[in-house]
């Protein structure tokens, strides 16, 4: 049987893998981004000689670039979604074992510590919840916007189309991580799938009436010194919640919850909940 310092692992394991398979996801299919709107401009825009000609006319259809993006915007979303959904069933697996190790958990309580979480982030059952995080993280309608824009400017230049698609490619696509999708994805995800482990493991520990948690996780190069501190260090509730009265680097400042953001931006540790015994334990030999 692992040990809980293997199923904390498999946890964190599990949330470092969703976040490298996500963002290959988000390059995909910004690509396909891309291939639209350099086949909607090859098929759409008069050109004369090569160039794109700036006239009226082709301003004019620029409009219909949104119903083209709008297609896209959809498949992202769709496809997003169920991306985001089965790494989130995984995070949930490795969570239900990790307590299914030390506590006798029900059901209910794991049905309730996935419905909970997701509802958290904006999803409930079968669709996205209005004004919540997963709506605003799936939409991205200041990138058409952009993209118009940039249109619109190759045609007031008279850009030819091998001219254009060059430099749109290096604006839209970029190199990996500085594309528009993967800029709009990075700037919004904010360390997500971490926080949906946190999320759903204090779900659990509420359920359970857990008062400790584990700082758990490994330290980097550039692990920030309120990490360092704290990690693998047992802390309880009122400890935790003290961390919102600090200030460090990185440390959002707006919104800070300890219990789901633990050090801040782009933290990879975790608040793993344990017994009372295992805590006093723990804490004997801290001391």
């Amino acid at each position: 049987m692992p040990t809980l310092n293997e199923l904390i692992q498999k946890r964190e394991a599990e949330a470092e893998k969703a976040k490298k398979a996500t963002e290959a996801q988000v390059r995909i299919l910004q690509a396909l981004g891309y291939t639209a709107v350099i086949e909607w401009a090859i098929q759409n825009l008069d050109t004369e000689e090569g160039k794109i000609k700036a006239t009226a006319r082709n301003l004019g259809r620029v409009s219909g670039l949104y119903r083209v993006l709008g297609e896209w915007q959809t498949k992202y979303k769709g496809s997003m979604l169920g991306t985001v959904l089965d790494w989130a069933g995984r995070i949930f697996g490795a969570n239900e074992a990790y307590f299914d190790s030390f506590e006798d958990v029900t059901e209910s309580i794991t049905d309730k510590a996935r419905r909970l979480t997701l509802q958290r982030w904006g999803y409930d059952g079968a669709k996205l919840i209005p004004g919540g995080y997963f709506e605003s993280l799936f939409n991205n309608q200041t990138i058409a916007q952009r993209t118009a824009s940039l249109v619109n400017q190759a045609i007031n230049q008279k850009m030819s189309l091998a001219a254009f698609q060059k430099t749109f490619k290096a604006v839209f696509v970029g190199l990996p991580g500085q594309g528009m999708l993967e800029k709009h994805w990075k700037t919004n995800s904010f360390d997500l799938y971490m926080r949906l482990d946190r999320q759903a493991n204090l779900i659990y520990a509420d359920q359970l009436g857990l008062n400790y948690a584990i700082y758990s996780g490994t330290l980097e190069e550039d692990s920030r010194a309120f990490c360092i501190a704290r990690v693998n260090k047992v802390f309880d509730r009122e400890g935790i919640e003290a961390w919102k009265g600090l200030e460090w680097q990185g440390k959002p400042k707006i919104g800070y919850d300890p219990f789901t953001d633990c050090g801040g931006f782009q933290c990879r540790h975790h608040l793993s909940w344990i017994s009372d015994g295992l805590a006093e334990t723990l804490k004997a030999k801290q001391k």
